[in-house]
């Protein structure tokens, strides 16, 4: 038996990881498609909380490296990417929906301030987690 890189070995059990969450999504929506929704939002959490767990124990226990610098790069431009994308988009909708609300056009329904209030508190905690990673030296 051949001795695995310790990146390629942190990169398989990434593979068996989101394997693991893939058949719990997919646990899921089968449960509902065959009118079985509790069965499947079961194996949902069931895999879901077992993949968190199996993550948290590769991240924090073991001493398996998960990434190399390469994926943490890749990982960073597209988190980036993705809040950018959000604040760029979602901006504009809210500021939008403030002044169709004003002028009386359209009510913004309790659902959608849920979304508002969910935009604000992610960038909220995403400004706070900067402010603490750029200044803790």
């Amino acid at each position: 038996m051949t001795q695995r890189h310790p990146v390629q070995r942190g990169q398989h059990y990434n593979r068996i990881i989101t394997a693991v969450f893939a058949v719990g999504f997919l646990s899921f929506f089968a449960g509902m498609w065959l009118d079985r929704t509790f069965a499947g939002l079961v194996v949902y959490a069931v895999t879901g909380l077992g993949g968190v767990a199996a993550l948290l124990y590769l991240q924090f226990v073991s001493s398996v490296e998960l990434v190399d610098e390469r994926e943490q790069q890749l990982h960073e431009r597209t988190s980036g990417f993705i809040v950018m994308l959000f604040a760029y988009v979602g901006l504009p909708a809210i500021i939008g929906l403030y002044l169709l609300d004003a002028i009386g056009y359209y009510t913004i329904p309790p659902v959608v301030w849920g979304g508002i209030y969910a935009f604000a508190g992610l960038y909220l905690s995403w400004g706070v987690a900067y402010l603490y990673y750029r200044y803790r030296t």
